[in-house]
């Protein structure tokens, strides 16, 4: 089945299927074409209404959808459009620039190319795996990775048991996981992270606030040369390490890191680059 809606620039995106694969493609076209395959293809509903195109599955009768083998959407739509999900164990998968996003699967993965605004997405047992957000992040997964390349705003990440990794962040980040690891290479402002039995790794830590707190790993930061440090650290069987060398007190409006330290049986390394 395949339908074909015209818009008038962007529009927005409703897709609400159980188990199956959801292709979202962004493109120059003034356009949205939705294909839906699979044995229930024909009983999806697939409409627009006034901005919005709307995709969603049949339900069960005794539970929430009906397509046991699930479904195949593939949807291409103008860029800069907003995306809506709510899936139960369907894959997501969204190329190009859309807009805004709010993302739900339950055990399903989501990757995401960019966006140009605001995401918020959360994954029951599914990884997440972003490449660009403008505005700000809001994840959140229950056993999957949250990997996520450049980010424009502020971000709030938690994981129950899974891995959180980020490449650059132009805003705050405050990252928290039950016992997987945690790692920021490039942050620009204040950075706070928490976790149980994981590592605990910033790169390369700028000006600003860094707080990074765990029970049972390491914590290892990466600090520039010549940048003034004040620290409060503390491990109870672990050891610290640390290369840095004095900078002074910092002068009148000279931008300075503030670093917060605490493990339980972990080491410390402070390094110097």
């Amino acid at each position: 089945m395949e339908q074909t809606f015209q818009t008038s620039g962007r529009t927005s995106l409703y897709v609400e299927i159980g188990s199956g694969h959801v292709d979202v493609r962004a493109t120059e076209e003034d356009r949205v074409v939705v294909r839906v395959d699979g044995d229930d293809a024909e009983d999806v509903t697939v409409e627009q209404r006034g901005d919005r195109v709307v995709v969603i599955g049949p339900q069960r009768r005794t539970g929430f959808f009906s397509s046991s083998r699930g479904l195949d959407v593939q949807v291409s739509l103008p860029h800069d459009s907003d995306l809506t999900t709510k899936l139960g164990s369907a894959d997501l998968v969204v190329s190009g620039a859309i807009g805004t996003a709010s993302l739900k699967t339950g055990s399903g993965s989501v990757r995401v190319g960019a966006a140009n605004g605001e995401v918020q997405v959360e994954s029951g047992s599914g990884d997440i795996s972003i490449d660009l957000v403008a505005g700000d992040l809001r994840a959140k997964a229950g056993s999957g990775d949250v990997m996520v390349q450049e980010l424009g705003g502020d971000a709030s990440v938690s994981t129950g048991s899974g891995d959180v990794e980020i490449d650059h962040a132009s805003g705050d980040v405050q990252v928290k996981t039950g016992s997987g690891s945690l790692r920021v290479r490039r942050p620009e402002a204040d950075v706070a992270l928490s976790t149980a039995s994981g590592d605990l790794t910033v790169d390369l830590m700028g000006a600003g606030e860094l707080a990074a707190k765990n029970v049972s790993g390491d914590i290892r930061v990466g600090v520039p040369s010549g940048l003034p440090v004040w620290t409060d650290i503390s491990t109870l069987s672990g050891s610290v390490r640390s290369n840095l060398e004095g900078a002074g007190q910092p002068g009148e409006g000279q931008a300075f890191l503030e670093l917060r330290a605490k493990t339980v049986s972990g080491d410390i390394y402070l390094d110097q680059r």
